[in-house]
Formats: structure tokens, C-alpha cells, sequence
């Protein structure tokens, strides 16, 4: 799985491809071939016969009969012109040249065994290119891909965060996208909306209090954060509290929801933190909510499947999976609109 910042960095360095004109492949005479014409099961069948010392366990293992691997490593024995076990009444033993070609030869068929799974199982995965916000992924996502990875180890998660939450990659697989209408998409599901809470650090808001600011005195005499994409967001917050006279001492204005966060952990001033995305913000201690109102938003996070993905099924996989871990902040929301209600 591999998490790619929206903006693209130029790649000076690594595999630019490989020129075979270039390579020094090493070949193998005809000459030495006649000499050994070895197969690879012979091989194989020593190993295991050395590793077991019993012709039977090893024709257990092949699926073949006690004579069958007899003959394999009788065949070996002539080819080599040597013997590589001592035929006890019971059992069998390495003899020295039995062993010496063990040692030197078990490691390199252990190397094409590990080769040979290795491309198999490469050529099974599925890659997976999945769009979301920034705050999005590092938030909700992260914290709970593992439980997708180890349900589906065959697909490779391609993670694509953006800034720009309202807007679709046409060559992802899936968008998780934030808007305030319905995107335009073959496959449309609508995740959960946004509620934004006042917030602050824990540090400003003990201060605050010693010095006897609650709820809008405090608003009043402070630094409010604002997202450059959202700039109406704490006017609608004031109509919705009931708040007609909101004068902050001062505004900053941010361009990323993880900036904002982060901006009103460290002091800087009070944020309109959303929810549920900052849970972990506040499960924390990291900020402590300044005002009871929530301003419930229409804008929605949404999952649009592409009509141009290739692999489908590992897409509804996906799909299926965040859509139920993500249900539980629908429910929230529904239950708080009940309330007001």
C-alpha cells in the first residue's frame, strides 16, 4: 500500500529502465552441458532424501513410491559417478560427497523455489488506485486500512490524498469526495456530512477560563482560524448558536483541514474543527471543544466507484468494506439531528 501526495515529484534518480545490450549475461558452454545434463528433480529428490535420510518420507512427500525415489537418486549417483548415501539394513546416511553437494547445492534450489512464488504471487495482485482529502485519509483511513489489508492481501492499496476535496481523479479506481451535491458518477453512495465544532488546545482553554472567558467572550477576545475554502463557515456557526455580535480579536486564514487542526492544537486560536474527522483530536485531549452547537453542514463526504476501473471486483471489495466501517459516523449524525429535532 502506498500513500502519494497529490502533487507529483519528478523522479531523477532509480530504474530507468534496463538496457539488455548493456547486460553480461552468463551462459553455460554446450560443452559443460554434455558433461552434466542434471536434471532438476534428480536435485530436488536428493535434497529432501539428505534433509529426511528416508526414501519413504521423501516419496511421502513427492507423492511418489519408495522405489521411484530409489531409482531418481540411483540415476543421480550415475550421472555423478559417485555415491551420495550409504544403504544401511534400516536406514540411509550421506556419505561425504553426499554431503558436499547438499551444502552447495540446497541453497540454489531454495533461491528458484523463493523466485518462482515470489513472481507467482506478483502476478496475482491487484492494484487499487483510491482518491480521498488529505485530512480524510490521515484521520479515518489510516487508522483502519490495516483491517482491509489483511482481508484482501492480493490488492495493493494505491492511497492518492488532494487538497482539493470536491474533486474526482478520473483515473482513480474510487473518489471519497466532499460536496455539498451529488457527484456525478455511475456508482454513488453518500458516506456521512460534515459538523463543525468551535475548538481550541487544552492550554488556551484552561487560560481562558482562569481568566473567567466562556463560550463567546472568549471568541471575542481571540484568534478565530478559518479554511480559505470555507470562508462563510464561522458566520453560519454564529446564525446557527444564536450569536448576533461575533467581533474575533483577529483571522488567519489556512489552506488545508490538517493545518487548521493542527494551528488551533498548538495555541495559535480557535478552529471550526470538523466532525467526525477530528474525533481522535478530541479522544485525545489535543483540543477541547469551546462551544456546545454544532453547525451540521450539507456538505457530504460521498464514494463514487469509476466506470473505467479494471478491477471491479477488488473495487466493490473496498467499497463494501469502508461504506461498514464508516457507518458508525452516519448513525452518529443521526441520532444528533434527532436531538435538535
Amino acid at each position: 500500500m502506498a500513500l502519494i501526495d497529490k502533487e507529483k515529484h519528478s523522479h531523477k534518480s532509480g530504474y530507468q529502465g534496463i538496457d539488455h545490450s548493456q547486460r553480461c549475461i552468463p551462459k553455460f558452454s554446450s560443452e559443460k552441458r554434455n558433461q552434466m545434463p542434471l536434471q532438476l528433480r534428480g536435485l530436488r529428490t536428493f535434497c529432501l532424501a539428505a534433509q529426511h535420510l528416508s526414501f519413504k518420507k521423501t516419496a511421502d512427500e513427492l507423492c511418489l513410491t519408495a522405489s521411484a525415489v530409489s531409482h531418481q537418486i540411483s540415476d543421480l549417483e550415475s550421472e555423478l559417478g559417485v555415491k551420495l548415501f550409504m544403504r544401511l539394513t534400516r536406514s540411509i546416511e550421506l556419505s561425504d560427497k553426499g554431503m558436499q553437494l547438499y551444502e552447495e547445492v540446497a541453497p540454489y534450489l531454495q533461491a528458484i523455489d523463493d523466485a518462482a512464488i515470489k513472481l507467482k504471487k506478483n502476478a496475482n495482485r491487484i492494484p487499487l488506485l483510491v482518491q480521498m482529502p488529505e485530512f480524510f485519509a490521515s484521520e479515518l483511513l489510516m487508522p483502519i486500512i490495516t483491517g482491509f489489508s489483511d482481508q484482501h492481501q492480493d490488492i495493493d492499496l494505491q492511497i492518492e490524498s488532494t487538497d482539493s476535496s470536491n474533486k474526482s481523479n478520473p483515473d482513480a479506481d474510487i473518489n471519497i469526495i466532499l460536496s455539498h451535491k451529488t457527484p456525478s458518477a455511475a456508482n454513488v453512495e453518500k458516506l456521512f456530512p460534515i459538523r463543525y465544532i468551535p475548538a481550541c488546545s487544552r492550554s488556551l482553554y484552561a487560560d481562558w477560563k482562569k481568566k473567567g472567558f466562556t463560550g463567546i467572550d472568549a471568541i471575542n477576545v481571540s484568534t478565530i482560524l478559518l479554511h480559505k475554502a470555507r470562508p462563510h463557515a464561522w458566520s453560519r456557526w454564529a446564525r446557527h448558536a444564536g450569536i448576533a455580535n461575533m467581533k474575533p480579536k483577529q483571522i488567519i486564514f489556512v489552506d488545508s483541514m490538517f493545518a487548521l487542526a493542527r494551528a488551533a492544537e498548538q495555541g495559535v486560536g480557535i478552529a471550526l474543527v470538523p466532525m467526525p474527522v477530528s474525533k481522535a483530536w478530541f479522544d485525545s485531549g489535543s483540543l477541547v471543544p469551546l462551544h456546545s452547537t454544532a453547525l451540521v453542514t450539507e456538505d457530504y463526504y460521498w464514494l463514487t466507484l469509476s466506470e473505467k476501473t479494471k478491477n471491479k471486483e477488488a473495487a466493490n471489495k473496498f467499497w463494501k468494506w469502508i461504506g461498514k466501517n464508516l457507518q458508525q459516523y452516519a448513525e452518529d449524525i443521526d441520532e444528533l439531528n434527532s436531538s435538535v429535532a
